[in-house]
């Protein structure tokens, strides 16, 4: 067993690493990422449908598109900051902004033709039926 010497931090340096961590808190942003995000998405299933559930808060509305197009979802758009829009200056930003863009392959058997969407408190909900020769059909056995 080896012994390792302790010793006690002075006052200086804590203030030091105090001063530090304000400086970096308060310290105006000089480089904006605009790399943008991945939302998060929920894809459920029941016997009739297929639930995508695609979180996109402070997105608005006239802001995402949805295409479907060869059996491929598609869910794209942009978040914008609007504080840079009203031109404050931002001292710290944990929030990525810019454009977004998910795609999903569909299973066969689905009615592309009638999807429901739906955007309420920042969650998209995709609806899509399964087509009736698609649906699961129960045999009786005799």
């Amino acid at each position: 067993m080896s012994l390792i010497r302790y010793t006690r931090p002075n006052a200086r340096e804590i203030s030091r690493s105090f001063n530090e961590l304000m400086n970096e808190f308060f310290e105006p942003m000089t480089s904006r990422v605009e790399a943008g995000f991945t939302p998060r998405v929920d894809i459920s299933e029941n016997e009739h449908s297929f639930t995508f559930q695609v979180e996109l808060p402070g997105v608005k509305k006239e802001d995402i598109q949805v295409e479907l197009e060869k059996g491929i979802l598609r869910v794209h758009g942009v978040r914008k900051d609007e504080l840079e829009e009203q031109g404050m200056q931002v001292l710290r930003m944990e929030r990525f902004y810019g454009s977004f863009d998910r795609s999903f392959h569909l299973p066969d058997g689905l009615d592309e033709e009638n999807i429901q969407a739906q955007y309420e408190n920042g969650v998209l909900r995709l609806s899509l039926s399964k087509q009736e020769k698609a649906l699961k059909k129960q045999i009786q056995i005799h």
